[in-house]
């Protein structure tokens, strides 16, 4: 007889953060020096928070603008 337990999947969990993805970014010397110079701990999440909110602003505003298109 085979009592085993059924294997359970482990995965991320509740509580965990969001799983982020590796891509490859071209970008002007100037920049990449100020995110160095500025961030020399945490120049990746630094960037990955300001990219973050540049897209969360821009859908808040796509939204709002949505929003008062569908009301006139």
């Amino acid at each position: 007889m085979n009592d085993e337990q059924p294997k359970v999947k482990k995965g991320r969990g509740p509580g965990k953060k969001p799983r982020l993805f590796c891509t490859s970014l071209r970008m002007e010397k100037h920049v990449l020096e100020f995110y160095k110079t500025q961030y020399p701990d945490s120049m990746q999440a630094k960037m990955r928070e300001v990219l973050t909110d540049y897209v969360n602003n821009q859908l808040a505003q796509q939204g709002a603008q949505n929003g008062t298109q569908e009301n006139d």
